[in-house]
């Protein structure tokens, strides 16, 4: 299946300080923080109409460990039209995908290191 459109040239551009910001996140919290403003922020570029927000503890994008494709987006987008014709007529959804995936790997990674120093910490 050909897509319409291609924003790998938006992709490019967050990609690399996206990777190195996610390698530097110390708890889960910013993980979630990094990849809701960073989604944000290029979905933003893409299309502007849409105006997508983000914010401490929340936004328009977050992750989302439990579910097949890893975010979850918020209503007000997947009821827009304008972000219906992007997730069905460009490579955007692999792209938040590709995203997604670093986000919860680094988050499972934290998660794992945070019990394992819990369990050190226990002295008796």
């Amino acid at each position: 299946m050909g897509y319409k459109k291609s924003f790998s040239e938006v992709d490019s551009k967050y990609w690399g300080e996206y990777k190195v910001r996610m390698s530097k996140a110390q708890g889960v919290e910013e993980v979630k923080k990094i990849f809701s403003m960073v989604t944000a922020e290029m979905v933003k570029e893409i299309e502007p109409k849409l105006n997508p927000i983000y914010g401490e503890f929340s936004g328009d994008f977050e992750i989302d460990i439990n579910s097949e494709k890893k975010y979850k987006v918020a209503t007000k987008l997947t009821d827009d039209p304008l972000y219906v014709e992007l997730v069905e007529n460009s490579d955007l959804p692999a792209i938040l995908a590709k995203y997604a995936e670093m986000a919860v790997n680094k988050k499972t990674h934290l998660l794992g290191k945070e019990d394992q120093e819990n369990g050190k910490k226990i002295v008796h």
